[in-house]
Formats: structure tokens, C-alpha cells, sequence
């Protein structure tokens, strides 16, 4: 298989932020990637990520949507199937489905991300040392996650499954690394299969694009619920002077209406000419903003840092924005001050006038 810019590569996830983070490594190797949601990008890049939103939608609804994305970018080389890696979702019926459309042979399954404390052991899959359905994410109220266990989340029509362990970022390297016929391997996982893939088929002989200076300033949404998400946005609301828009600290008994209200509340802010950049937690508070701003595909420029990858979009009035997502549950409670800091350098504040 080539490892250079003629490589193909496809990513098919069931959110906006692990579309997002999936491509971004191969992007920090100097390759280029799009991103489309719902359908492919109208620009064939190197790099093509698909959001399918299955993981929002009915069991049935998403079997549908991943057979026919699948379709679409199976003929491409590399074919990675993202999966949370708190293992929440429609994991074993997408899996299902993009198996028997890929046309593949085997399915290599990690979804250990150990740079966000999600690791796999004997099969297990823990997040900070728990298995994830005795943590918070096992008590997630929209997407909870039921299996710790890998192997309880493979569907009986695929014959050889490869499950692998990793407790550090090198262990998940090497062992992608080792894995023969690569052209024939359905890659599932979260982002650090994706950083490994990108180590092994995108070796760095380029530097990534460097993102276009965009006027105007960042608007931060915590959508996310999940505590650290809240940690974070407090230590971000004490050390900066950022605009900053938030859902409730408590949880709501409709969070669907409590995110569609911050959506438009989002949506209207970025009206203002005044702001360039939006930074977001979590995939569905992004993807509901994304809808009302009209916003069907971007570039991906880079990750400001492991699983938090910037975008470029353009509006449908011509402006442009920067994009900077983040699953909620991961990180230091600094992450976004410091991603924060990162994206300043991409961003340029209006004149006067155009405040």
C-alpha cells in the first residue's frame, strides 16, 4: 500500500467530532482531508471523513445510512470505521453494516484512546483505570455505554476479528503497525487507532497546511454534560475573558430542547461579524450549529491537540470560520485554555468598525 499523498484514505464515523479527530492525524502527517456530513465532501481529498450522525439516530435509520456510506467509500484503499471510545452508540449494528458493504476480509478493533485515559485490558475497555459501563459514561443519559467487554460487541457475520490491547499510545502503534494486508482490514476505533494508522500509511514528509488567519473572535459552546466537560468550561469562564455560552450545570429532563435552544443561541452570536473562530464540546452541540448555520462539509487543518481537531468552513454569506471541536469527557481541566491559546494564533481581531 502506498504511504504518500496518492494514498486514498476514508473515514466513516457516527459523530462530528470522532469525523473530525479521525482525520486529523493524517492531516498532521501532511495529508489533506475533507469532511462531509451526511454525504461525501465535494472535494476529493487524500483524506475523505463522513459523518453518518448514526449514533443520534434510530438503530434502523443508522444500519441504513452506514451500508450506503460505506458504499461510497469502500473502493478507497484504507477504509476506517470510527467508534466511540467509550464504546456508546449503535456499535455492533454499524459494525454489522459497514462490514458486509465494505467488502473487506477482516475487522482489526481498538478503541483504546490512552492519551484520554480510555484503555483496553484483557478485552476490557476501562476509561481512567473503570470499565466504561461502571463510569460516568455508563450513565450517560442519551448514549450510554452497555458493554465493556470487546468481544460482546462483534456481530456473528464477521469471521475474523483481530481485538487489540493497548495501555499506551507506542503498544497500539506497534501492533497496527504488524498487521498484514492491510487493504483487506475493516480499522475500527477511536483516535488513537487513527494516530496510529496515520504513523504507519502516512508517514510525516510534509508539514500540515497552515490554517488562513480569520478575523474576529472565538465563541466557546460547552454542550456536553459529562463533568469534566464542566470543569474545563469553569477553569476556561475564571482565566479568560472568552465569550462563552453554556448548557445548564444540572441535567435536564428534555437535554434534546436544552440543546436546540444553545444551538440558536450560538447561531445567532456567530451572526455577528464579530466572531471567527467557534470552539465546541461535544459532537451533537456542534453538529446542531453546524445545521443552522447551513454548514454541509469543511477542511480539516489540524489538531490543536490528541482529539481535538480544527476546521476551516465557509458560510453560506462567504465569510469564513474556524472550527474547533472536542468530544466532552476527555482532558485536563486547562485542555481548552490551552487549545484556546493554540487557535489565537489564527485568529486576528476586527477593526473597530466592524465591531
Amino acid at each position: 500500500m502506498d504511504t504518500n499523498e496518492n494514498l486514498e484514505i476514508s473515514v466513516l464515523a457516527d459523530d462530528l467530532t470522532s469525523a473530525a479527530d479521525g482525520a486529523a492525524p493524517f492531516v498532521d502527517a501532511g495529508l489533506h482531508a475533507s469532511l462531509g456530513r451526511g454525504q461525501l465532501p465535494s472535494r476529493l481529498t487524500s483524506v475523505i471523513a463522513v459523518d453518518s450522525g448514526a449514533r443520534s439516530a434510530s438503530r434502523q435509520d443508522a444500519v441504513a445510512t452506514v451500508t450506503h456510506l460505506t458504499r461510497q467509500l469502500a473502493p478507497r484503499a484504507l477504509l476506517y470505521k470510527t467508534v466511540d471510545s467509550t464504546l456508546r452508540g449503535h456499535v455492533t449494528a454499524e459494525l454489522e453494516a459497514c462490514f458486509k458493504a465494505s467488502g473487506r476480509k477482516t475487522v482489526v478493533f481498538s478503541p483504546a484512546f490512552p492519551a484520554a485515559g480510555r484503555t483496553t485490558v484483557g478485552g476490557i475497555q476501562y476509561v481512567d483505570g473503570v470499565p466504561v459501563t461502571e463510569s460516568v459514561y455508563g450513565r450517560d443519559p442519551v448514549h450510554p455505554a452497555r458493554h465493556s467487554a470487546l468481544a460482546a460487541l462483534i456481530p456473528d457475520c464477521i469471521p475474523h476479528v483481530i481485538l487489540l490491547d493497548a495501555s499506551t499510545q507506542s503498544e497500539l502503534d506497534a501492533q497496527v503497525a504488524a498487521v498484514a494486508d492491510a487493504e483487506s482490514v475493516l480499522w475500527v476505533g477511536s483516535p488513537g487507532m487513527a494516530m496510529a494508522l496515520a504513523k504507519r500509511f502516512a508517514p510525516r514528509d510534509a508539514a500540515p497546511p497552515l490554517p488562513p488567519v480569520i478575523p474576529g473572535d472565538p465563541l466557546v459552546v460547552i454542550g456536553s454534560a459529562n463533568p469534566r466537560s464542566q470543569q474545563q468550561a469553569d477553569h476556561l469562564q475564571r482565566n479568560t475573558g472568552v465569550a462563552l455560552l453554556r448548557a445548564p450545570l444540572r441535567r435536564e429532563s428534555n437535554p434534546a430542547a436544552v440543546l436546540q435552544h444553545l444551538a440558536r443561541e450560538a447561531a445567532y452570536t456567530l451572526s455577528n461579524p464579530r466572531f471567527g473562530a467557534l470552539m465546541a464540546t461535544g459532537g451533537d452541540t456542534m453538529a446542531a450549529i453546524l445545521d443552522l448555520l447551513n454548514i454541509r462539509e469543511f477542511e480539516i487543518l489540524q489538531e490543536l491537540a490528541p482529539g481535538f481537531p480544527l476546521g476551516h468552513a465557509i458560510l453560506p454569506s462567504g465569510r469564513t470560520l474556524l472550527l474547533a471541536m472536542k468530544a466532552g469527557g476527555f482532558g485536563r481541566d486547562d485542555a481548552l485554555e490551552h487549545a484556546l491559546m493554540r487557535l489565537s494564533a489564527f485568529t486576528s481581531p476586527l477593526r473597530k468598525d466592524h465591531s
